[in-house]
Protein backbone atom coordinates (compact mmCIF):
# COMPACT_ATOMS: atom_id res chain seq x y z
CA UNK A 1 0.00 0.00 0.00
CA UNK A 2 1.18 3.41 -1.11
CA UNK A 3 -0.10 6.79 -0.19
CA UNK A 4 2.18 9.16 -2.18
CA UNK A 5 1.65 13.28 -1.13
CA UNK A 6 2.82 15.93 -2.92
CA UNK A 7 2.26 19.97 -3.03
CA UNK A 8 1.36 21.63 -5.79
CA UNK A 9 1.06 25.17 -6.87
CA UNK A 10 1.47 28.46 -9.30
CA UNK A 11 2.30 31.68 -9.34
CA UNK A 12 1.20 33.91 -12.14
CA UNK A 13 2.28 38.20 -12.87
CA UNK A 14 1.04 40.28 -15.73
CA UNK A 15 1.73 43.53 -16.40
CA UNK A 16 0.20 46.28 -18.89
CA UNK A 17 3.27 47.92 -20.76
CA UNK A 18 0.73 50.02 -22.95
CA UNK A 19 -2.78 49.53 -24.76
CA UNK A 20 -2.75 45.96 -26.74
CA UNK A 21 1.16 44.84 -25.07
CA UNK A 22 0.96 42.56 -22.00
CA UNK A 23 3.88 41.36 -20.19
CA UNK A 24 3.29 38.02 -18.67
CA UNK A 25 5.16 35.73 -16.14
CA UNK A 26 4.67 32.19 -14.90
CA UNK A 27 6.47 29.80 -12.01
CA UNK A 28 4.86 26.84 -10.64
CA UNK A 29 5.40 23.72 -8.71
CA UNK A 30 4.03 20.22 -10.07
CA UNK A 31 4.56 16.65 -9.05
CA UNK A 32 3.74 13.08 -10.83
CA UNK A 33 3.50 10.15 -8.19
CA UNK A 34 5.18 6.80 -9.41
CA UNK A 35 2.40 4.47 -11.12
CA UNK A 36 1.92 1.10 -11.01
CA UNK A 37 4.24 0.30 -14.13
CA UNK A 38 7.05 2.30 -12.07
CA UNK A 39 6.50 0.63 -8.87
CA UNK A 40 5.90 -3.22 -9.96
CA UNK A 41 7.14 -4.05 -13.19
CA UNK A 42 8.70 -7.32 -13.18
CA UNK A 43 10.57 -9.12 -16.20
CA UNK A 44 11.76 -9.05 -19.35
CA UNK A 45 12.85 -5.31 -20.71
CA UNK A 46 14.21 -4.11 -24.30
CA UNK A 47 18.52 -3.96 -23.86
CA UNK A 48 19.22 -7.21 -22.29
CA UNK A 49 17.24 -5.91 -18.96
CA UNK A 50 15.02 -7.75 -16.39
CA UNK A 51 13.28 -5.02 -14.15
CA UNK A 52 12.63 -6.14 -10.25
CA UNK A 53 10.02 -3.76 -8.59
CA UNK A 54 11.00 -1.07 -5.83
CA UNK A 55 7.84 -0.11 -3.61
CA UNK A 56 9.60 2.70 -2.15
CA UNK A 57 9.72 5.28 -5.01
CA UNK A 58 8.98 8.69 -4.60
CA UNK A 59 7.18 11.91 -6.53
CA UNK A 60 9.03 13.48 -9.65
CA UNK A 61 9.10 16.95 -9.17
CA UNK A 62 9.49 20.09 -11.48
CA UNK A 63 9.75 23.41 -11.48
CA UNK A 64 8.63 25.46 -14.48
CA UNK A 65 9.10 28.88 -15.25
CA UNK A 66 7.77 30.94 -18.24
CA UNK A 67 7.77 34.62 -19.53
CA UNK A 68 6.05 35.99 -22.51
CA UNK A 69 4.86 38.81 -24.24
CA UNK A 70 1.45 39.59 -25.66
CA UNK A 71 0.03 42.02 -27.93
CA UNK A 72 -3.25 42.82 -29.68
CA UNK A 73 -5.05 45.66 -32.08
CA UNK A 74 -7.70 45.92 -34.69
CA UNK A 75 -5.60 43.13 -37.23
CA UNK A 76 -3.08 41.65 -35.05
CA UNK A 77 -2.65 39.16 -32.36
CA UNK A 78 0.95 38.29 -31.52
CA UNK A 79 2.48 36.06 -28.40
CA UNK A 80 5.71 35.10 -27.82
CA UNK A 81 7.07 33.15 -24.72
CA UNK A 82 10.33 31.33 -23.30
CA UNK A 83 10.34 28.76 -20.56
CA UNK A 84 12.26 26.80 -18.54
CA UNK A 85 11.68 22.97 -16.55
CA UNK A 86 13.40 21.95 -14.25
CA UNK A 87 12.55 18.60 -13.27
CA UNK A 88 14.18 16.54 -10.28
CA UNK A 89 13.90 12.88 -8.36
CA UNK A 90 13.68 11.60 -12.14
CA UNK A 91 12.29 8.12 -12.24
CA UNK A 92 14.99 5.79 -14.08
CA UNK A 93 16.30 2.54 -14.58
CA UNK A 94 19.17 1.76 -13.10
CA UNK A 95 21.55 -1.21 -13.26
CA UNK A 96 21.51 -2.81 -9.40
CA UNK A 97 25.33 -4.80 -10.39
CA UNK A 98 23.57 -8.18 -10.52
CA UNK A 99 22.27 -10.69 -13.77
CA UNK A 100 19.62 -13.17 -14.02
CA UNK A 101 20.85 -16.76 -14.49
CA UNK A 102 20.46 -16.40 -18.47
CA UNK A 103 22.49 -13.11 -18.21
CA UNK A 104 20.03 -10.11 -18.70
CA UNK A 105 21.16 -7.46 -16.36
CA UNK A 106 18.83 -6.53 -13.52
CA UNK A 107 17.31 -3.14 -13.70
CA UNK A 108 15.26 -1.07 -10.78
CA UNK A 109 13.51 2.21 -10.79
CA UNK A 110 14.86 4.72 -8.93
CA UNK A 111 14.70 8.38 -7.77
CA UNK A 112 18.06 9.71 -9.30
CA UNK A 113 17.79 11.58 -12.40
CA UNK A 114 17.35 15.30 -13.24
CA UNK A 115 16.17 17.03 -16.46
CA UNK A 116 16.17 20.26 -17.97
CA UNK A 117 13.83 21.40 -20.54
CA UNK A 118 13.72 24.81 -22.40
CA UNK A 119 12.37 26.14 -25.42
CA UNK A 120 9.90 28.79 -26.89
CA UNK A 121 6.00 29.36 -28.00
CA UNK A 122 5.01 31.78 -30.63
CA UNK A 123 2.01 32.33 -32.45
CA UNK A 124 0.32 34.76 -34.51
CA UNK A 125 -3.25 35.76 -35.67
CA UNK A 126 -3.64 38.55 -38.81
CA UNK A 127 -7.17 40.15 -39.49
CA UNK A 128 -6.41 40.83 -42.71
CA UNK A 129 -10.09 41.62 -43.53
CA UNK A 130 -13.76 40.89 -42.02
CA UNK A 131 -14.09 37.84 -43.93
CA UNK A 132 -10.11 36.31 -43.86
CA UNK A 133 -8.05 35.57 -40.87
CA UNK A 134 -4.52 33.93 -41.16
CA UNK A 135 -2.73 32.29 -38.31
CA UNK A 136 0.33 30.17 -37.24
CA UNK A 137 2.50 28.90 -34.16
CA UNK A 138 5.79 27.23 -33.91
CA UNK A 139 7.23 25.41 -30.94
CA UNK A 140 10.65 24.50 -30.14
CA UNK A 141 11.94 22.86 -27.09
CA UNK A 142 15.37 21.22 -26.02
CA UNK A 143 16.00 19.27 -23.03
CA UNK A 144 19.04 17.29 -21.26
CA UNK A 145 19.17 15.04 -18.48
CA UNK A 146 21.84 14.65 -15.82
CA UNK A 147 21.96 10.47 -16.18
CA UNK A 148 23.62 8.80 -12.92
CA UNK A 149 25.41 6.22 -15.09
CA UNK A 150 25.83 7.93 -18.33
CA UNK A 151 26.55 12.03 -17.88
CA UNK A 152 24.54 14.43 -19.67
CA UNK A 153 22.04 13.17 -22.44
CA UNK A 154 19.59 14.04 -24.15
CA UNK A 155 16.04 14.24 -22.56
CA UNK A 156 13.38 11.34 -23.41
CA UNK A 157 10.90 11.56 -26.08
CA UNK A 158 11.14 15.27 -26.67
CA UNK A 159 9.41 16.72 -29.64
CA UNK A 160 10.83 18.41 -32.68
CA UNK A 161 10.73 21.71 -34.41
CA UNK A 162 7.05 21.50 -35.15
CA UNK A 163 3.71 24.04 -35.94
CA UNK A 164 0.79 24.90 -37.69
CA UNK A 165 0.16 27.61 -40.26
CA UNK A 166 -3.93 28.17 -41.73
CA UNK A 167 -6.33 30.31 -42.38
CA UNK A 168 -9.88 30.69 -41.76
CA UNK A 169 -12.29 32.19 -44.53
CA UNK A 170 -15.97 33.02 -43.80
CA UNK A 171 -18.54 33.55 -46.65
CA UNK A 172 -21.02 35.88 -44.88
CA UNK A 173 -23.99 35.40 -47.86
CA UNK A 174 -26.93 34.96 -44.97
CA UNK A 175 -26.08 31.58 -43.48
CA UNK A 176 -21.94 31.35 -42.61
CA UNK A 177 -19.74 29.42 -44.29
CA UNK A 178 -16.21 28.85 -43.24
CA UNK A 179 -13.55 27.58 -45.30
CA UNK A 180 -10.29 26.28 -43.18
CA UNK A 181 -7.41 25.05 -45.04
CA UNK A 182 -4.08 24.88 -42.22
CA UNK A 183 -0.78 22.68 -42.88
CA UNK A 184 0.88 20.55 -39.39
CA UNK A 185 4.57 20.36 -39.85
CA UNK A 186 7.53 18.79 -37.63
CA UNK A 187 10.82 18.33 -38.45
CA UNK A 188 13.21 15.54 -38.26
CA UNK A 189 13.74 14.08 -34.18
CA UNK A 190 17.11 12.90 -34.68
CA UNK A 191 18.44 14.26 -31.16
CA UNK A 192 17.87 10.54 -29.03
CA UNK A 193 18.41 9.97 -25.42
CA UNK A 194 19.68 6.49 -24.39
CA UNK A 195 16.21 5.23 -23.57
CA UNK A 196 14.85 6.35 -26.71
CA UNK A 197 17.39 4.74 -28.94
CA UNK A 198 16.31 1.47 -27.50
CA UNK A 199 12.34 2.42 -27.76
CA UNK A 200 10.73 0.15 -30.43
CA UNK A 201 8.16 2.79 -30.82
CA UNK A 202 11.23 5.31 -32.27
CA UNK A 203 12.74 3.89 -35.68
CA UNK A 204 16.57 3.82 -35.34
CA UNK A 205 18.16 7.10 -36.27
CA UNK A 206 14.98 9.21 -35.06
CA UNK A 207 11.63 9.84 -36.25
CA UNK A 208 11.44 11.63 -39.84
CA UNK A 209 9.83 14.88 -40.10
CA UNK A 210 6.24 15.18 -42.25
CA UNK A 211 3.69 17.97 -43.34
CA UNK A 212 -0.23 17.44 -43.61
CA UNK A 213 -2.62 19.14 -45.59
CA UNK A 214 -6.09 19.34 -43.53
CA UNK A 215 -9.32 21.30 -44.61
CA UNK A 216 -12.17 22.04 -42.75
CA UNK A 217 -15.26 23.10 -43.65
CA UNK A 218 -18.38 24.18 -41.44
CA UNK A 219 -21.76 25.73 -42.47
CA UNK A 220 -23.79 27.45 -39.46
CA UNK A 221 -27.46 27.09 -41.46
CA UNK A 222 -29.17 28.62 -38.54
CA UNK A 223 -28.67 29.59 -35.32
CA UNK A 224 -29.22 26.56 -33.82
CA UNK A 225 -27.91 23.90 -36.54
CA UNK A 226 -24.31 23.66 -37.53
CA UNK A 227 -22.85 21.72 -39.93
CA UNK A 228 -19.13 20.23 -40.63
CA UNK A 229 -16.84 18.79 -42.49
CA UNK A 230 -13.68 17.77 -41.82
CA UNK A 231 -10.33 16.44 -44.12
CA UNK A 232 -7.34 15.22 -42.63
CA UNK A 233 -4.00 14.04 -44.45
CA UNK A 234 -5.13 14.75 -47.55
CA UNK A 235 -1.86 13.94 -49.23
CA UNK A 236 -1.99 10.32 -47.54
CA UNK A 237 1.34 11.23 -45.70
CA UNK A 238 2.88 7.93 -43.80
CA UNK A 239 3.84 9.03 -40.65
CA UNK A 240 3.82 9.19 -36.42
CA UNK A 241 4.34 11.63 -33.70
CA UNK A 242 7.69 11.56 -32.44
CA UNK A 243 7.41 8.91 -29.09
CA UNK A 244 4.21 7.71 -30.43
CA UNK A 245 3.73 3.89 -30.44
CA UNK A 246 1.23 3.89 -33.29
CA UNK A 247 1.67 6.03 -36.82
CA UNK A 248 -0.76 8.90 -37.42
CA UNK A 249 -4.01 7.78 -39.37
CA UNK A 250 -3.65 8.76 -43.61
CA UNK A 251 -6.45 10.43 -45.42
CA UNK A 252 -9.31 10.62 -43.26
CA UNK A 253 -13.12 12.36 -43.34
CA UNK A 254 -15.13 13.09 -40.35
CA UNK A 255 -18.78 14.79 -40.35
CA UNK A 256 -20.58 16.38 -37.73
CA UNK A 257 -23.93 18.07 -37.40
CA UNK A 258 -25.01 20.01 -33.92
CA UNK A 259 -28.96 20.91 -33.53
CA UNK A 260 -30.02 23.03 -30.01
CA UNK A 261 -33.53 23.22 -29.33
Amino acid sequence: RIEPTDLTGDFHASWELQTGLRLMANAGRGFRPPNIFDLGALGSRPGNRFNVPNPDLQPESVYSYDLGIKSASSEWETELFVFYSDYRDKITSVFTGETTPEGRLIVRSENLNQAELYGVESGFKWHAHETLELYGVLNYIHGEEQDVSLGTVPADRVPPLNGRLGLVYTIANGARLHLQPWIDFASQQDRLSPRDQEDPRIKPGGTPGYTTFNLLVSWQASRRVELGLRLENLSDENYREHGSGVDAAGRNIGIWFNALY
